[in-house]
């Protein structure tokens, strides 16, 4: 009893995931134990993945991406083997799809306007990329979709992306069939998906001029055109197990369920949008608009929406009420910070796009996205694409009065409370990092550092600045709010403490061991060792000797790139390093000179990384441009390496 699986893209990635936490229609039988979220990564990829497939047998899943890449890699093997990677086509690909015998693919793109041999829609045999014959080609070299008949005789239909036609292909070797086939139903504009029912009896299309046609499978003779199902263009379509229904989704917010044994009737609609949006909005939000939907495992219905959030659409009729939808979120950028509240055990995500999200520690589930509340300057964000900073997000920290403050390239510091933006306050120059000891917050600025006390919150953040004579590249604060340690781009760590009336007296540095500028730096959770890296080197210091050196130059050597976070195990013996290189490395005290090694382990590079402190063990969460947020139980392999 297999729970349900969604593959879809995101960025340069191919997401495999699993549903059974949020599906009604999963007991979880078979299962020993209630686990986290399971979900594997797959980053063979080097461009913007448009589309993924499994196979009819499960065991293969094609993707193709923007640069025309197409890559046929198993599923069911542990390695997830590559097993062809051809460039299918000049331009991007748009879809793929595999016939009955998981032997053949169709794959349709643009071609290049400027070669007049090349093609936007090509059949293949999967395991040598040979071609399978001639398919019809589209106008301009531009087609969106493509489907293949799941049953014999063959068939394959591809959808245009500029000529609104729909061709028809039999074989093999495939060429186009013209008698009797009904091409052009859809007047204007693409054909955006297109999609046969299980049996292969049906043929459905959808398009920009918000109609639905039915053919028939064989033939492609038109059976029924359904005008103006929806209000806006119609996206995607998919048939249910018994080739009896068809979801569609659309700009307009909705998604809809047809009936073809109820005279092609719509028997349910669920407005997405209007679970989501102000309900004093008349307009449909850009990010609520359905891109996507499918059927999954159980006859269950989802739909993604352009904000990347997922929608487990209810499977009663009724559905007014929002608490009867289930979603889940993530990030569609690089993720660039981190942080984790304990007290609700809520970990905190923010992206280059300005995005928030929240996710349950202890289950691995997201929550939802973090809001800016209607009082702030911005008020709401009424788009839905949920944009908490107007630009990229460079730091975020949990505090102890469990507020969460965020900093981000629109030089504001922002205070969240309960997944809400409450208030902001503007700074005076950009913001790059923010940490927190105790009951201080520390803002690092391209030219100085603003000292926020939780106690005071917002009152005093303009006047606490102070204006360093380097350019400061990292920062951390001691755990009594006492030293501030900020590491600059003259590769020297400057040690301050803090006076009376919240300024910063230099009393110490710390020069000549690193010979390159310090981007990390953790105080241990005792107080007693600084660690520091910089774009290769990790070093530590005993605080209360002087600053000792306890790990020198040359003995954690092994990052090739930049070294982006640093973080403490819960009995400081541990610390963890991740880097722009995608490696992890975990490093022991006691064995200085052993290591554990985690390489690719976000694509793009490492952006934070954190022991929990909740949990038994070992247990480090990690986040990268990948936009993926890990969990690693590194328990083990710390015993087996280290004792």
């Amino acid at each position: 009893n297999n729970p349900p699986l969604v593959v879809y893209p995101s960025g340069r990635l191919v997401v495999v995931r699993e549903l059974s936490s949020l599906f009604d229609g999963y007991d979880g039988s078979g299962m020993t134990e209630k686990k986290k979220v399971r979900a594997f990564v797959y980053r063979g990829h080097t461009a913007n993945v448009t589309t993924a497939k499994f196979s009819p047998s499960g065991c293969y899943i094609a993707s193709g991406d923007t640069k025309g890449k197409l890559r046929v890699w198993a599923y069911d093997n542990e390695e997830h083997l590559c097993k062809l990677d051809i460039t299918a086509l000049s331009g991007p690909i748009r879809d793929v799809s595999w016939d009955v015998d998981s032997k053949r693919i169709v794959v349709v793109g643009e071609g290049s306007k400027a070669d007049p041999s090349s093609m936007c829609t090509k059949v293949i045999q999967w395991d040598t990329g040979v071609s399978c014959g001639q398919l019809g080609q589209h106008t301009f070299k531009k087609a969106s979709s493509c489907s293949f008949k799941p049953c014999r005789p063959m068939r394959i239909v591809t959808g245009g992306a500029e000529d609104s036609k729909c061709l028809l292909n039999a074989g093999p070797p495939f060429k186009r069939i013209s008698d009797g086939v009904s091409e052009s139903c859809h007047v204007r504009g693409a054909v955006h998906c297109i999609r046969y029912n299980p049996q292969g009896t049906m043929v459905a299309s959808v398009g920009t001029d918000k109609t639905v046609c039915f053919y028939d499978g064989k033939t492609m003779e038109l059976i029924k055109k359904m005008e103006s199902v929806h209000n806006s263009s119609i996206y995607s379509c998919s048939w249910n197990g018994d080739g009896d229904e068809l979801l569609t989704c659309s700009a307009d917010g909705t998604a809809k369920l047809i009936s073809v044994k109820k005279d092609f009737q719509v028997t349910q609609t669920w407005n997405v949008a209007n679970m989501t949006k102000d309900e004093k909005s008349t307009k449909v939000p850009l990010g609520a608009m359905q891109m996507g939907c499918a059927f999954v495992k159980g006859n269950q219905k989802v739909s993604v929406s352009l904000n990347g959030k997922i929608t487990m659409l209810p499977m009663a009729k009724a559905s007014s009420s929002a608490e009867e939808f289930k979603y889940f979120t993530g990030h569609q950028s690089p993720i660039s910070c981190m942080a984790v509240d304990y007290s609700t055990e809520t970990l905190y995500s923010g992206d280059s796009d300005g995005v928030i999200c929240t996710w349950n520690i202890k289950t691995g589930d997201s929550i939802s996205y973090v809001q800016r509340d209607e009082n702030t300057e911005e008020g709401l964000d009424d788009t839905l694409m949920n944009k908490v900073h107007q630009g990229a997000i460079t730091g975020i920290v949990s505090s102890r009065s469990g507020t969460c403050l965020s900093i981000g390239w629109d030089d504001k510091i922002r205070f969240i409370e309960s997944s809400t933006a409450k208030s902001s306050v503007k700074l005076q120059s950009q913001p790059n990092k923010i940490v927190k000891g105790t009951e201080l917050v520390v803002v690092m600025t391209v030219d100085g550092v603003i000292l926020v006390w939780s106690k005071s919150a917002t009152s005093n953040v303009s006047e606490n600045f102070c204006k360093l004579p380097y350019e400061p590249t990292t920062v951390c604060v001691s755990p009594d709010d006492r030293i501030v340690y900020v590491g600059g781009k003259d590769c020297t760590i400057h040690i301050y403490s803090i006076n009376d009336n919240d300024t910063l007296d230099e009393i110490h540095t710390l020069s000549g061991t690193h010979l390159q500028p310090i981007y990390a730096l953790s105080i241990s959770n005792d107080g007693k060792k600084l660690a520091s890296a910089d774009v290769r080197d990790i070093c530590v210091w005993n605080i209360e000797e002087d600053y000792h050196t306890v790990i020198g130059k040359g003995r954690w050597c092994f990052h090739n790139q930049k070294i982006n976070a640093l973080t403490w195990s819960n009995d400081d013996t541990i610390l963890a390093s991740g880097g722009s290189d995608d490696s992890i490395y975990i490093w022991s005290l006691k064995k200085p000179v052993k290591r554990i090694h985690y390489g690719f382990a976000h694509r793009g590079g490492i952006t934070g990384l954190e022991f929990l402190k909740n949990k038994d063990g070992n247990i480090l969460a990690s986040v990268g441009n990948d936009g993926c947020v890990n969990q690693w139980d590194v328990t083990d392999d710390v015993m087996k390496k280290f004792g």
